[in-house]
């Protein structure tokens, strides 16, 4: 890699690994948890970088996620990245040789529960859909989409166009 690509990828890196630490500081264990605090780190980040996105409801009005669209600028089919931000509980916090919700990078290695999974995989898809943003002609065919929710039965709300069967027209003009 050159100098200003090897530059470039390790900025891209601790981006992600910033927001993926602002995300494990948040606890979000599922059904101990009140899931406001981790969404509210996503909106903002996205808000801050002008992505479209909007907010996805249960049956009761609860927010239960996050969905992230960009328009591709050719036809064809959605892609869907998503990512669940609760996590499983702590367990025996006793039991952790860190706080489980510390976020913190030791010897390389992003610490916390969500680190390995959920929550670092809802920061890369943030980032994808970032870099997916600016459009034609870069954008790929399609509409790629994003979506961050919070527990399983938060599924029952995903919107049609997360159907890996629907098409997206092209934009008119």
């Amino acid at each position: 890699m050159t100098g200003n690509v090897a530059q470039a990828a390790q900025a891209r890196t601790a981006s992600v690994v910033e927001l993926a630490q602002e995300l494990i500081r948040r606890p979000s264990r599922a059904g101990i948890d009140v899931y406001g605090p981790v969404l509210a780190v996503l909106e903002g980040w996205l808000a801050a970088r002008r992505l479209p996105h909007r907010r996805l409801h249960d049956a009761a009005g609860d927010v239960v996620g996050l969905l992230v669209e960009i328009g591709g600028g050719r036809p064809g089919s959605w892609w869907t990245l998503d990512a669940c931000v609760d996590t499983a509980p702590y367990g025996d916090e006793t039991a952790w040789s860190f706080p489980p919700a510390c976020g913190d990078v030791v010897d390389g290695w992003l610490r916390g529960r969500g680190a390995a999974d959920s929550k670092l995989a809802a920061a890369m898809f943030c980032h994808i859909a970032a870099d997916l943003a600016p459009g034609p002609p870069t954008s790929p065919a399609g509409s790629p989409c994003c979506w961050t929710w919070m527990s399983t039965p938060a599924a029952s709300v995903a919107p049609a166009p997360t159907s890996p069967t629907r098409t997206r027209p092209a934009p008119p003009g």
